[in-house]
């Protein structure tokens, strides 16, 4: 069982059910022909929903399995709960070409195709747009990588074996248009409430990195300026998260109301961190250290999604270890979730 580590404040009660129809609330002022007002740093809220109970027990969908390329790390990983299919990209250590792999597997891990992404980035937070039964999605993810970072987000269908450049006219540029945009944009895909998550940093301030929310249909139509923002906040620095320095921002994803992060290094306690949306500034709402995989040998997390399964979300994180801790080039992936929400 995992533990609590601690919380900034009492985490909010929360009842009832989820359902995938819920509609936003957005309650800001607003101009006339309907645009948001821009100079508050609260541009909008969103409508109240369950949040995630962090501590207890999960689920372990995932132990140790091989993706396509067993020598580059595991970084992030999405679902298409419609097809019942994960995707996850893999980064070689050390590597700044921005290349990375894509598998695609069953919901146990069980490898079923692949994909070359030449130049994109590290990879280090994915979507998953899932558009029907039997139907091809489309891959969210960092692109165009300047020393290994991606400066654009690339929206494009999956192709089974299939390789990409970052030329390719397949690829829709998705990269969020928001005055407080400077550079390194990540996404994130809720797919029960059909939203479009942005982590981004503004270039300047006490708190730099920041998120924006987007409806599913606006962000897939390239609607992505400040009008059609439903949310947008800082997000705390470590130390007002109370971490170190060298627990890394492992990957973020969004339920609802609320944002997930995911903290942790190699060999490191790893630490997940509740963000309430319609907050701001160093507010957030819980800090949990989770002992999930501690005994995987060089444990690190990596990537967190929302999976939809039996119509209710959970939330997925990962880690990417060792098949030994004697073996430094070879690397498994692992996943767990939660499922329960508080009271």
């Amino acid at each position: 069982m995992d533990h609590l580590e601690g919380a900034a404040r009492p985490a909010p009660s929360r009842r009832g059910l989820l359902t995938g129809g819920a509609k936003l609330a957005v309650g800001a002022a607003v101009l006339g022909g309907g645009t948001l007002l821009a100079a508050s740093p609260a541009y909008a809220t969103v409508g109240d929903t369950p949040m995630f109970r962090l501590a207890g027990d999960g689920g372990n969908p995932i132990w140790r399995r091989t993706l396509h390329q067993p020598y580059w790390a595991m970084q992030s990983f999405a679902y298409d709960s419609v097809n019942g299919h994960i995707y996850f990209a893999q980064h070689k250590v050390g590597s700044k070409t921005g290349d990375l792999w894509l598998s695609r597997t069953d919901l146990s891990g069980n490898v079923l195709s692949r994909m070359a992404l030449h130049g994109f980035g590290h990879g280090s937070s994915m979507g998953v747009e899932s558009t029907g039964v039997g139907v091809t999605p489309y891959i969210w993810i960092e692109s165009h990588s300047v020393n290994d970072a991606g400066t654009r987000i690339a929206r494009f269908r999956w192709s089974d074996g299939g390789t990409l450049e970052t030329a390719s006219l397949s690829i829709a540029n998705r990269t969020p248009q928001v005055s407080t945009f400077a550079h390194s944009p990540r996404p994130a895909i809720d797919p029960h409430y059909g939203r479009v998550l942005y982590r981004y940093h503004s270039g300047s301030g006490a708190r730099p990195w920041r998120i924006a929310l987007f409806t599913l249909a606006d962000a897939a139509a390239g609607r992505l300026t400040d009008g059609y923002r439903l949310i947008e906040r800082a997000i705390p620095t470590n130390q007002e998260l109370g971490l170190a320095d060298t627990d890394l921002f492992q990957g973020i994803t969004s339920c609802g109301r609320y944002a997930y992060l995911l903290f942790g290094g190699a060999n490191r306690p790893s630490y997940l961190v509740t963000l309430d949306m319609n907050d701001g500034a160093a507010n957030y709402v819980e800090r949990y250290r989770t002992n999930a995989g501690e005994s995987l040998p060089g444990r690190e997390a990596q990537g967190i999604a929302i999976w939809r399964a039996g119509g209710a979300p959970r939330l997925a994180y990962g880690y990417s270890s060792k098949v030994t801790s004697t073996d430094p080039d070879s690397f498994e992936t692992s996943v767990f979730y939660k499922e329960e929400f508080n009271a």
